[in-house]
């Protein structure tokens, strides 16, 4: 009897509190807080460029040199270096996957104003785009576990175009 009644009175005490409680009005908006420094507006991309691969007798392999004016000595320093091709398939659909995922398909090489592609096929005629991103904050002493928007570097070399242009964009 004595367990009942210390159940009812518990049941009892929640029920008015359901009861009681009521969600009232929002309270007044607070102040507006100073602004931030505003975003880096130098993230940079090119348009897509069409390789076009000469053949090096000398070493036996395909070599292409495109012209990156936002290849720059700070982004080479303390950027990140986005690249990425378009395969497209029979059906007519494209793949745009980033370099970093074709293992030594294509090795690219940078310098400040260059890009230099060396492969064992020709892929002239292949779409290529490249993305520039500023260090902004240095993180520690290991340039690896930087992080952009939340992702690593090498989280964001290996993340398909699409969702690395939504995660730059803002719009995830």
């Amino acid at each position: 009897m004595k367990t009942f009644r210390s159940l009812l009175a518990v049941a009892t005490i929640v029920l008015v509190g359901l009861i009681g409680c009521s969600k009232g009005s929002t309270g007044p908006k607070g102040a507006t807080g100073p602004t931030g420094p505003a975003g880096p507006d130098s993230v940079v991309y090119s348009p897509w460029i069409s390789l076009n691969f000469t053949y090096n007798s000398h070493d036996s392999l395909f070599e292409d040199t495109l012209t990156a004016s936002s290849m720059t000595k700070a982004i080479l320093d303390s950027g990140v270096i986005l690249t990425y091709v378009n395969f497209q398939d029979q059906s007519g659909v494209y793949h745009i996957v980033p370099v970093s995922a074709l293992g030594s398909i294509l090795i690219e090489d940078y310098s400040v104003g260059k890009i230099n592609i060396v492969s064992n096929t020709d892929y002239t005629g292949l779409p290529y785009r490249y993305v520039t991103i500023p260090g902004s904050l240095k993180a520690g002493t290991n340039a690896a576990n930087q992080k952009i928007k939340g992702y690593t570097i090498q989280e964001l070399k290996a993340m398909p175009y699409e969702q690395m242009q939504q995660v730059l964009s803002g719009n995830n």
